[in-house]
């Protein structure tokens, strides 16, 4: 049996506005009708014509799912059962959220993680977590080059996580192999590097850093670490591991990447 939990966070990026109470005078129920009627449309067309050029990015409600093989509410528990998971090749990721689960790799769709739990040994308790990513908004900051950059970035951010959620998949699936998923690392390197730069230039072009500015600059900054030392180390088998451990752990930081760290 697979036990199927869900992770839910709503989020939203960038500066919110706060509203005001006033204290005029009431205005009777139709005539506000007729405002705000006049009003929307008014502001429709504004934002055709003036905010939409301005907007950062929208993405879709997304949903990965984490295959687990383990819960307990005791931290040395946590650790051995991590151990195990490793030492089987898989992601050995312990996720905390008031109980321990011993992540073994992230899927995009329920079917994919539960297939993998069908062939699993009978000594784990298998489960799946699901990560449900509201939409997703990067709100105004002014300047349309800022806004621009910060879109792209966070599309590039979703492309990494998605990139490696697929090249685990594709290991289980025996449809790629070390040397190739090797080279697809080194050449994302190169990228994580231009976008690090271009959010680094950012830093000194505004008055006012945003919170989300820097926390993208350390979700890349991590990429960067891990891509770097998978590529380094090389070790035979190790790959696998690694790959199932970066996709649960991504989805995660990415999750707390949109939520604003």
């Amino acid at each position: 049996m697979v036990i199927i939990k869900d992770l839910y966070t709503p989020h939203i990026i960038g500066r919110g506005r706060r509203s005001r109470k006033s204290g005029g005078a009431k205005l009777s129920r139709p005539l506000a009708i007729i405002l705000a009627i006049v009003f929307l449309a008014f502001g429709a067309v504004s934002a055709f014509v003036f905010v939409i050029p301005n907007i950062g990015v929208r993405l879709d409600r997304r949903h990965y799912y984490i295959l687990t093989l383990g819960t307990t509410s005791n931290l040395i528990i946590a650790e051995s059962l991590s151990y195990r998971v490793r030492s089987g090749g898989g992601g050995g990721f312990i996720i905390n959220d008031g109980v321990f689960h011993i992540a073994a790799a992230a899927y995009f769709s329920m079917y994919d993680a539960i297939s993998v739990a069908d062939r699993m040994s009978g000594d784990f308790e298998t489960g799946v977590l699901v990560v449900s990513i509201d939409r997703v908004r990067v709100q105004e900051f002014g300047r349309r080059a800022y806004n621009r950059t910060l879109r792209d970035s966070l599309l590039f951010a979703v492309e990494l996580v998605d990139f490696v959620v697929y090249q685990n998949l594709r290991l289980d699936r025996g449809d790629t192999s070390d040397s190739a998923i090797i080279y697809l690392l080194e050449t994302r390197v190169g990228h994580i590097e231009d976008n690090i730069k271009k959010l680094d230039e950012l830093i000194y072009s505004v008055d006012a850093i945003s919170d989300f500015l820097v926390y993208t600059i350390e979700f890349y900054q991590q990429f960067l670490y891990d891509f770097i030392s998978t590529i380094s180390v090389g070790e035979e088998g190790l790959l696998t591991h690694r790959l199932k451990y970066f996709s649960v752990k991504y989805i995660l930081a990415y999750q707390r990447l949109v939520a604003g760290g």
